[in-house]
């Protein structure tokens, strides 16, 4: 039952939220523009404002996807990391918590990569405002 809600949730989450796709073989990230309500109260986030109707979302202006981690031969070589992202006024990436990592080793590689990301800000009546998005990023050999 957990996992049919945990679907249905994504779908709706997937349907109601724009997001950005960037693939290479390796690994792709979606960056999703709203919080899902799976995403816990982080008090380091208080200053982030959630993108919500009247916010603009911030657009990825350089997001490379991460590398593909070294790990062990008999390791699942298939792996989820999911972020909630500070992005501040300046569009660079400030705050970074995971909230779900299939394996350290991707969530290493995940982390790493996102804090080098930049975006044009998210704006609110015109001017900019630090927002926190989720990021999913997957990786596969």
């Amino acid at each position: 039952m957990r996992t049919h809600i945990r679907i249905a949730l994504a779908v709706i989450t997937l349907a109601l939220t724009p997001f950005v796709s960037a693939q290479s073989g390796d690994s792709s990230s979606k960056i999703s523009a709203t919080s899902s309500s799976l995403v816990p109260d982080d008090a380091a986030f208080a200053g982030y404002e959630k993108v919500t109707k009247g916010v603009q979302p911030p657009k990825a202006t350089h997001s490379p996807d991460p590398e593909y981690p070294k790990i062990p031969v008999d390791a699942e070589p298939r792996g989820v990391v999911v972020m909630l992202i500070g992005i501040n006024t300046k569009g660079h990436v400030e705050l970074v918590h995971v909230l779900r990592a299939s394996n350290e080793a991707f969530q290493d590689s995940a982390v790493n990569t996102v804090k080098t990301w930049k975006f044009s800000p998210a704006k609110k009546n015109g001017k900019p405002v630090p927002v926190q998005i989720t990021v999913e990023m997957h990786f596969q050999k």
